[in-house]
């Protein structure tokens, strides 16, 4: 800090040293601009003749950039038309085949729609409709149903289905984002695509199955609670529970599982509501299919 002394000013090396310097910026501007005809003729970089790793800082540029696409467009506008839910199910029946054709939706996502969207990052809903599709269903069920029982239970059940759009996890959410990003994504749960959805959504359509009990996950048991307390969407029933499916329990509700990472956060954001979690869930399970289900008070 301070002025320069005298003896300081007197020695050569610091009033040569900023000549060199301005040298060695020419120098590097000149090879870059050599270089130029090279990048555009698509010949080899010099970096890469050298063996150097080009990657730099541009996984995470891109990551960014895919996560941005999808966040310009609002989580209600995730939606897929019954059409074209209808079209993904034709392709899962080209796509599986012998032992394996009649996919749970775990692997329908793991083997389909995790390729088709890896590519751009965003959700498969987003893909085919990049500028979004208003939902008016939101759909809660659990992905350990077969797929092409989960659409058909769905088109039978709903008048218009072809042109309803729904809002499913599945198709809506982006699948190919690392852990860390859809963490962001998803909590606080208060804040998620889920409740910005389900309460734009005219109708929350709970789709059983005779599997799983949907209500032994506890983002099942979320989204139902959530739908009651911060929705004014009808609820309707449809599909079968498996044989002996419980109402209550040690797997069942508040007790449910899901990733553990998430359990915390979504029982506090449960019992944050005051809402009796046993009996919306008793409701929902025994509600005969077809049925609509009174809301809790």
């Amino acid at each position: 800090g301070g002025q320069p002394g005298p003896s300081q000013q007197a020695a050569p090396a610091p009033a040569a040293q900023p000549e060199r310097r301005s040298r060695r910026i020419w120098k590097c501007l000149l090879q870059i601009l050599e270089r130029r005809p090279q990048l555009a003729t698509g010949a080899p970089k010099p970096h890469q003749e050298a063996g150097v790793v080009h990657q730099l800082a541009a996984p995470a540029a891109q990551a960014k950039e895919k996560i941005r696409k999808m966040r310009l467009i609002p989580a209600n506008y995730w939606g897929i038309s019954g059409r074209q839910l209808m079209e993904l199910a034709d392709e899962v029946e080209k796509h599986f085949t012998g032992d394996g054709a009649n996919p749970t939706v775990y692997a329908v996502v793991d083997k389909l729609i995790k390729p088709l969207c890896k590519p751009s990052g965003v959700s498969y809903a987003v893909l085919k409709n990049p500028k979004g599709l208003k939902c008016t269903t939101f759909v809660t069920h659990a992905w350990a149903e077969f797929f092409l029982e989960f659409v058909d239970d769905i088109q039978r059940h709903c008048e218009n289905f072809e042109t309803t759009v729904f809002w499913i996890c599945f198709t809506a959410n982006p699948q190919t984002w690392s852990p860390e990003d859809l963490g962001d994504l998803l909590f606080p749960p208060l804040q998620s695509p889920f409740v910005i959805a389900m309460q734009q959504c005219t109708t929350f359509l709970i789709v059983r199955n005779g599997t799983k009990n949907m209500y032994s996950r506890l983002w099942c048991v979320a989204e139902l609670v959530l739908a009651n307390a911060w929705t004014d969407s009808r609820m309707q029933v449809i599909g079968r529970m498996p044989a002996r499916a419980q109402a209550s329990g040690q797997d069942v509700g508040l007790n449910a599982k899901c990733n553990p990472a998430d359990v915390e956060m979504l029982r506090a954001t449960i019992r944050q509501t005051g809402l009796d979690v046993n009996e919306l869930v008793a409701n929902a399970v025994r509600a005969p299919s077809g049925s609509e289900l009174f809301r809790a008070l």
